[in-house]
Order: C-alpha cells, then sequence, then structure tokens
C-alpha cells in the first residue's frame, strides 16, 4: 500500500486557503514576497524517493530539514521548527478542513532557505502539526517545500532518474522541439493548476501537484458527465469511499470511482489511456502516480509545464486489487470501502468491519509505528482475514483479482 493518502491534507488545505487569501491581504502578501539570490545558476541534484513520494533536504540556519517537494500547496514547517529556528508569527487564519473542523492556523516568514547551495530569501509558511497526522508521521519529514517557494526558478523534475534541476532561467533547460505543453494557472498561493478536457468537458483548475501521490483524480460529476458521453465507459465503484487524512484527523469519505479513460487533454499534450480516480479528493489533481511517467518542465514565469515522455505508456491498463480499503480508528483497523464485483464483496466482507489480523499477524491492537509498516508493506496476492462483526469471529481468504482492464 503506497502513500497517496498522505498528501490529503493538504490538497484541502490549499482548497481552503485559495478561497480566502484574496481577502486575507497579509497572509496574500506573505506567500507573494519570496525572491531568489540575483545570479545565473543551474542546480541538479538527486532526491530521496519514497514511493511516489519526493523527499528534499534544506539548510535553514545551518540546521538540515526533511521536506516533501509538494507543487500542490504552500510551503509549511512543523511547530517543533519554529521554535528551532525561533521564529515569529506573522499572520493566523481559520482554516477548515472537509471534515467543517476548523483551526487556527499559523504564518511565519523564512529569511532564508538554503536549498542545494541556492539561497530562497522571505519564504512565507504555514505552521502545520504534521505528527498530529498519523499518515505524515510515518514519513517524518518536517515540513512541505510548497509552491511560493517553488514560483521563483524553472524546474524539471525527472521521477525515473530521482532527479531535480533548477534553474533561474528557461534557456537553462533542455526541451526537445515538439514537447507538448500546456499553459498553467497560478494561484494566491502560488500553486499551479491547469485547464483540461475530459471528453467534451472543460475542466478548470486541475492543480500540478507533486506532492499527492495518486494519479489524476477528478470530482465525482466529471465521472456523471463522462458517463452521459460514454454510457459504455469501464469502471470500478467502491462503496463507503475512502479514509483520507484531514489538517485535523482522518476523514472518511464519500462513494468514489476509478476508470480507464482515453480522452483527457490538456493543451497540446494528450493523455494516453489511464486509470482516473473520481471522488477520491477535495480538488482536480494531477499527481506524481501519473507525473512519474514524464520528465516535466514547470515554469511560473514562462506560465508552461512541458511534458517529456520519459516511460513509454502500457499499451493495457490493468487495475487490480483485493477491493477493499481500510481505516485506523482507536488503535484498530476496520474496513472502511469495498469495491464492486470485487473479492472482498463476493466474500461478503462488509464497511465497518474489524479487523483482527491479516495472513495471522496481530492486528488488535495497532501502534502508530504498526500503521506505518501496515501503510507501506504491499498486500500479498492471498490475504486471510481474521474479522469481528458484531459478537461473531469470521475468517475470509481473498485474492487479488482484475478489476478493471481496457
Amino acid at each position: 500500500m503506497s502513500f497517496t493518502r498522505i498528501k490529503s491534507v493538504f490538497v484541502l488545505l490549499l482548497v481552503l486557503l485559495s478561497s480566502f487569501l484574496c481577502t486575507s491581504q497579509n497572509i496574500n502578501k506573505l506567500l507573494k514576497k519570496g525572491s531568489i539570490e540575483d545570479k545565473v545558476f543551474k542546480s541538479t541534484f538527486k532526491y530521496e524517493p519514497y514511493g511516489n513520494s519526493i523527499f528534499v533536504k534544506v539548510l535553514i540556519k545551518d540546521k538540515e530539514y526533511r521536506l516533501l517537494f509538494d507543487t500542490g500547496a504552500v510551503t509549511a514547517i512543523s511547530p517543533r521548527m519554529v521554535e528551532e529556528l525561533n521564529l515569529e508569527i506573522v499572520g493566523k487564519e481559520d482554516v477548515y478542513d472537509l471534515g467543517n473542523t476548523s483551526k487556527n492556523l499559523n504564518f511565519v516568514k523564512i529569511d532564508t532557505i538554503n536549498f542545494n547551495g541556492i539561497n530562497f530569501f522571505d519564504t512565507g509558511a504555514a505552521v502545520l502539526d504534521i505528527e498530529a497526522v498519523k499518515d505524515f508521521k510515518c514519513t517524518r519529514i518536517d515540513g512541505f517545500l510548497g509552491a511560493n517557494f517553488m514560483r521563483n526558478a524553472v524546474w524539471e523534475i525527472d521521477m525515473v532518474k530521482h532527479e531535480i534541476t533548477f534553474a533561474n532561467t528557461i534557456d537553462s533547460i533542455s526541451i526537445p522541439e515538439g514537447t507538448p505543453y500546456t499553459k498553467i494557472f497560478i494561484g494566491y498561493d502560488g500553486t499551479p493548476a491547469i485547464t483540461a478536457f475530459l471528453g467534451n468537458e472543460k475542466l478548470y483548475s486541475t492543480m500540478i501537484d507533486y506532492g499527492y501521490g495518486g494519479g489524476i483524480s477528478l470530482f465525482f460529476y466529471d465521472f456523471k458527465k463522462l458517463r452521459d458521453e460514454n454510457p459504455n465507459i469501464k469502471y470500478v465503484k467502491s462503496n463507503g469511499g475512502s479514509t483520507v487524512a484531514g489538517v485535523y484527523g482522518d476523514l472518511k469519505m464519500s462513494t468514489s470511482y476509478k476508470a480507464i479513460v482515453d480522452n483527457f487533454k490538456t493543451g497540446e499534450f494528450k493523455v494516453p489511456s489511464n486509470l482516473m480516480a473520481f471522488g477520491q479528493l477535495g480538488a482536480r489533481t494531477i499527481g506524481a502516480g501519473f507525473l512519474k511517467n514524464y520528465r516535466t518542465v514547470l515554469s511560473w514565469k514562462d506560465r508552461k509545464i512541458w511534458f517529456i515522455e520519459n516511460k513509454a505508456a502500457d499499451d493495457q491498463v490493468i487495475f487490480s486489487g483485493h477491493g477493499y480499503g481500510i481505516r485506523l480508528e482507536n488503535e484498530s483497523i476496520f474496513i472502511s470501502s469495498i469495491s464492486e464485483n470485487s473479492e472482498a464483496e463476493e466474500k461478503g466482507l462488509k464497511i465497518n468491519d474489524k479487523i483482527l489480523s491479516v495472513n495471522d499477524l496481530d492486528f488488535t491492537k495497532v501502534t502508530d509505528q504498526k500503521w506505518c509498516e501496515i501503510l507501506s508493506t504491499n498486500r500479498p496476492d492471498k490475504v486471510k482475514l481474521v474479522i469481528q462483526r458484531d459478537t461473531k469471529q469470521l475468517t475470509v481468504a481473498l485474492e487479488k483479482k482484475v478489476l478493471l482492464s481496457n
């Protein structure tokens, strides 16, 4: 199971920040204030891969910190970093998560961030208690290096080589002639978004989001319109949806869908047949799970993103699994979703069944550390679950099977 969940917290934070920044002038100015040292440069480095996540290291006041590279959010740091660096709170805002839970979020200004030898100045950052969200705690990161930081340079991201290049000008980056590109629109907080087409339907504000480990994720009503246009499209429905990490705790989401789509495009870039999710997140998002197939070049100044093919797309798209999702609640693990026509549905698993063990591994008291191990371990093809439903204990054997293919 990969860490596609961990970014959900900042997808929703981004949406909510964007909604109030136009009236919160102090925070708006803070997030636009950053700059970079005035010199010609081109810097290339190897990053730390973690599933589809990109972890990078920065120096602040001679202290090294490990951050999630995240084009889909503002920069954010932990309260511990604020204390260690003796940073002053320069603004506050009430932020709501998808569960309509609010909290007063502090903002700070970081005078200098040294990133692979290049100095970035006056970076605004939200203060987020990362360790309060278990999925983030698993990664042991200190925060997020966000779009308001990146907007002052040109970025080339190669997830095959695990390499990032950044420069002060687009002329320093090699882009093959004829490479497809699309225009990006820049939010108040620096986040890049594109306009795309799903069939004939125009989709606004689709984020380019390297902080989200999943692929292309769209709204439920985008799927409804897609089905209206193409009633024969293949899809899988997951009842009960999934659980995502909210800013202030896990949230149980609604029904979601996965479908194989072959008519998604943006600008000059036509996406090959691809497995897409609908109804999983609070924003339209193109995540690292899709972007990893391309060497992308992002330029805020030129307002463009280029897609250089890095890995040939598979002719056959296959989605397979056991057909159930899980959530952690009070040190216990429960079934959070069931996919239709899956082994889980056929064998009678139900949402809210409590999992006592998987392949004889005890799940009765799941500590934070054990939860991290569960998230970072791929499920074997065959699993034996012991579950509790009301007062009964049941044993269910499941085998991974193909749920969707083109």
